[in-house]
């Protein structure tokens, strides 16, 4: 049964914050290839995603940072009609975004494009935004993000919380 509860997953995951850091290492460790746990992750991942209707939470929308290409920038002014400068000025932080080695960031949480939980922008948005969550290629790469996000999106709580029980945690 697949957990969906925004305030339990954040309660479990501030509680079992010290677990899943002894898991995240039990991973970076574990002996597997990275193809073979890739393959694992996907085989877990697969339906969990299907099964779990984002636009019902939205919480990715409401919590983290949305990082931007100038690609992304560009597609979502054409897309948008919003003109290019327009949004470098009102809506992207290139300053802050910069710090983390990034082209530019939303400069408001919630996302000033969610709407209720629906994304207005959402033939045009971001490709960090596309790709969220994301476990594969590269898993044990992507762990400090995917660990990040435990406490935030239901996919990857019980994507994590399915994955521990497979590899007998």
């Amino acid at each position: 049964m697949l957990i969906t509860d925004l305030e339990f997953i954040a309660r479990q995951a501030a509680e079992k914050a010290d677990d899943y850091e002894a898991f995240r290492y039990y991973i970076e460790l574990d002996e597997r290839s990275d193809e073979a746990l890739d393959e694992l992750v996907e085989q877990i991942a697969t339906p969990i995603i299907a099964a779990i209707d984002c636009t019902t939470c939205a919480n990715c929308c409401r919590h983290l940072d949305v990082y931007l290409t100038e690609a992304d920038a560009q597609r979502l002014s054409s897309g948008t009609f919003i003109p290019y400068s327009t949004l470098l000025h009102q809506y992207i932080d290139r300053e802050h975004a910069a710090q983390v080695e990034e082209w530019g960031m939303f400069q408001q949480k919630p996302c000033v494009f969610l709407k209720d939980t629906l994304c207005s922008i959402y033939e045009y948005r971001p490709e960090s935004c596309r790709i969220y969550p994301m476990f594969t290629p590269d898993f044990r790469w992507t762990l400090e993000d995917t660990f990040g996000g435990i406490g935030l999106c239901p996919i990857i709580y019980n994507v994590i919380e399915q994955l521990k029980i497979q590899l007998g945690w």
